[in-house]
């Protein structure tokens, strides 16, 4: 049988002289198109080889950086921003906190510093002087080794990322504070804003009797007496009210509501002290020993109720008269009447009775 023979055609010129086979494309081609069909496919390995060293370039080598990672990088620095300036403030809170019991007590101590120096020089002291020194000395220490009811807080915003926090004096800086007690010296330190204290009648001079564990005082004298009566309770920092009732008082003489330096001593004379303050009557002021009258009617009667606020805060007291809704105001003068303070009330005419409402 005799074969037959099939005739391929270039692939490119149609030529019957394909002499050449592509197994990649399937195609014939003559001589010159198979060189140039070659030529072609090095070309494309040219290309591909390029595309590689591109791809293996930019393996190998760092990107311009992502916007998102610039978004990232701005969020970091505006977050440490915040912390750092939520922490500073939080120290320099905690700082004042901590230092406050200290420059309360700074005029007392000067005082009681030249007092000592003043006797060793001249050898004038006794038994007596020796013994207040040590009471007032004991009770600084006191004040110094109180603890003061400090936290700290989380800002409440679950929308961010980071919590910042706060000093919390159980104040906050338009500030609550909490009451923290010293022994012996009911509310000493007070963190509160608006604290209406367990107060109670004790030390006295002249002639008064207490009773009802305290809480209400009755004048045994009479004028010559100027018969006097402090709190128990000592204020240093915060803000307090002490609520007073006038069970008795005569037509004659008026009760006085204010406050003393803790560490005066009761006399015959207690109401020239530079550190007494307060008032006789609305319009009837003492301010560091000095009295102050306007003319004008008698405001507190018998069963009126005073409340008396201790400012420490801002350094003032108030009497706030409720039968009439009357307040008036008073500034002190820490050099005057220097931390901590006490209230004084005293009682001129006999049968006076005031009375401390809980």
């Amino acid at each position: 049988m005799a074969l037959t023979l099939t005739r391929r055609v270039c692939g490119k010129c149609n030529k019957g002289a394909g002499t050449a086979m592509c197994y990649g494309c399937e195609q014939a081609f003559c001589t010159k198109h198979f060189l140039e069909h070659r030529q072609d496919l090095s070309q494309q390995m040219e290309y591909i080889g390029q595309e590689h060293d591109v791809i293996q370039r930019d393996l190998t080598h760092e990107q311009d950086t992502h916007f998102l990672i610039t978004r990232i990088n701005q969020w970091e620095q505006e977050s440490i921003t915040k912390i750092q300036i939520a922490a500073q403030s939080a120290r320099t809170n905690l700082q004042q906190l901590l230092n406050r019991p200290k420059n309360n007590l700074q005029t007392s101590v000067s005082k009681i510093t030249e007092e000592l120096q003043s006797s060793r020089e001249l050898d004038d002291y006794t038994e007596l002087d020796i013994k207040r020194w040590t009471d007032q000395l004991q009770e600084f220490r006191k004040i110094l080794d109180a603890p003061i009811s400090v936290n700290i807080d989380y800002e409440k915003d679950s929308r961010s990322a980071v919590r910042l926090i706060k000093i919390n004096d159980q104040q906050s800086l338009d500030s609550l504070y909490q009451t923290s007690q010293v022994p012996e010296y009911n509310d000493w330190i007070s963190h509160s804003s608006d604290t209406f204290l367990s107060e109670r009648f004790d030390d006295i001079f002249g002639k008064v009797i207490l009773s009802e564990g305290g809480l209400v005082a009755t004048c045994a004298g009479g004028h010559a007496d100027r018969s006097c009566v402090c709190g128990t309770s000592r204020y240093s920092v915060g803000v307090h009210y002490i609520h007073f009732r006038i069970e008795q008082t005569s037509t004659h003489y008026h009760s006085f509501f204010g406050i003393i330096n803790s560490l005066e001593k009761m006399t015959f004379d207690i109401w020239n002290s530079s550190s007494f303050h307060g008032w006789w009557d609305l319009d009837y002021s003492v301010i560091s020993g000095k009295s102050n009258r306007r003319l004008s009617p008698e405001t507190i009667r018998m069963g009126d109720d005073v409340t008396l606020m201790l400012d420490c805060i801002n350094r003032r007291i108030q009497l706030e008269h409720h039968r009439t809704n009357r307040t008036v105001t008073m500034s002190i003068d820490i050099q005057l009447c220097p931390f901590p303070w006490k209230i004084i009330v005293l009682l001129l005419g006999k049968d006076d009775c005031v009375r401390i409402l809980q």
